[in-house]
């Protein structure tokens, strides 16, 4: 391991130290407080907008154990802004089909569960992939019942019976609920002058699920981002960037849709675009999402050389239209042109295993040479709000 990756890796050890960074909670206070000493070390100046929010709580008592046709218990997650149960419940489950997350960026399994006399009692929600990992809930939910998900395989069991004429049971609990005060946190804001024209926002979400540290998801962007910050107080960027660390990505974008609900049309248009770093997981695979459509070619384009030039085997996509799943969507959806970057590390994604590690590190490392570049893109065309389409 280089001396930069070393620095990097110890850089996630002290943010996670903090433990879960959930919005509203001590974790992510803390986790405030640490980036703006750093940043402040460096002579830079950190604006705080504080970013509220209704509390909730995802309680200790969720769980799910299938009764019949076989006697089996399932890991879950209580949904964020799930419900609660009065207990321990008995139901029947019955399939509901596919439910879209993040809008319809990806798509799970839903079941209800049912008593005798057909009332409704919890829902049950399937991941397309890997293991059972909590996600907030679509608008429009059910926010009075429990919310409880499972993972892939598990899912497709439940699938298999129920689709197969099997009556399947269950006992659950859910625990997790609204609380009174309200959950508080700030997005963190810091303007570097560059030395051309121009504007970028460059920005990741420094929060996390209840559930984790969450070293990969996004502490990897939150690393990359100080680090840069750091490197461009020394040395100024090509363009004149404003770096925002968010709150409350995790809560249906609730920081960037603050930052972007309280700018002006003025100042959003003075962005040329967007780069949003989020999950810099282990391995090679790096995923793109951008708009305008040639905009994330010129992207493709930008990181394939740039991959080619540090002597990287990598295999990249791009995606169009971008995701509706992480901050960029706040800007997309104001019609600011945006870039969201990933390497996804699906199986770690809202786990209590995603940790630091020497492969996310590396990829930190790599992806700040990577945004030094993308930063000088030439602007690309705006193409107004995308309205439904």
């Amino acid at each position: 391991m280089n001396g930069s990756t070393s620095a990097a890796l110890q850089d996630l050890v002290d943010l996670t130290r903090f433990g879960p960074r959930f919005h509203g909670d001590r974790g992510i206070h803390d986790a405030a407080d640490w980036i703006e000493s750093r940043l402040s070390t460096a002579g830079l100046h950190v604006r705080r907008q504080a970013v509220t929010l209704p509390a909730w709580e995802p309680g200790s008592a969720n769980t799910l154990r299938v009764t019949a046709p076989i006697d089996r218990e399932m890991p879950v997650w209580p949904m964020l802004w799930s419900g609660s149960s009065d207990g321990v419940v008995t139901g029947h489950l019955r399939p509901l089909g596919p439910q879209g997350i993040w809008g319809d960026s990806i798509t799970w399994q839903r079941f209800i569960v049912e008593d005798e006399n057909g009332a409704s009692l919890a829902y049950v929600h399937a991941r397309d992939i890997g293991p059972a990992a909590p996600q907030p809930l679509p608008h429009g939910s059910d926010l009075t019942l429990p919310h409880l998900v499972v993972g892939r395989l598990d899912g497709m069991q439940l699938r298999e019976w129920v689709t197969s004429g099997k009556d399947v049971t269950v006992m659950l609990q859910g625990d997790s609920g609204p609380v009174g005060d309200p959950a508080i946190a700030d997005n963190l804001i810091v303007d570097i002058p560059g030395t051309g024209e121009g504007t970028v926002l460059v920005c990741a979400h420094y929060d996390t699920f209840y559930n984790t540290v969450g070293a990969y998801d996004n502490g990897s962007g939150t690393v990359a981002l100080l680090r840069l910050a750091e490197q461009w107080a020394a040395k100024p960027p090509s363009r004149s960037v404003r770096m925002v660390w968010f709150t409350a990505e995790e809560w249906h974008l609730g920081g960037s849709r603050h930052y972007v609900d309280s700018s002006t049309d003025s100042e959003l248009a003075e962005l040329d675009y967007v780069l949003n770093v989020d999950g810099l997981g282990r391995g090679s695979f790096l995923e793109t999402f951008a708009s305008p459509e040639e905009f994330g070619h010129a992207l493709h384009c930008a990181v394939g050389q740039y991959a080619s030039d540090t002597g990287r085997a990598l295999e990249t996509v791009n995606r169009f239209p971008p995701t509706t799943g992480t901050d960029d969507a706040s800007f997309y959806r104001a019609g600011v042109p945006s870039v969201f970057m990933t390497f996804n590390d699906l199986h770690r994604l809202h786990q209590p295993d995603d940790l630091p590690n020497a492969g996310i590190a590396a990829n930190i490392v790599w992806a700040q040479g990577l945004v030094e570049r993308l930063v000088a893109l030439s602007s690309p065309r705006r193409v107004g709000r995308p309205g439904i389409l």
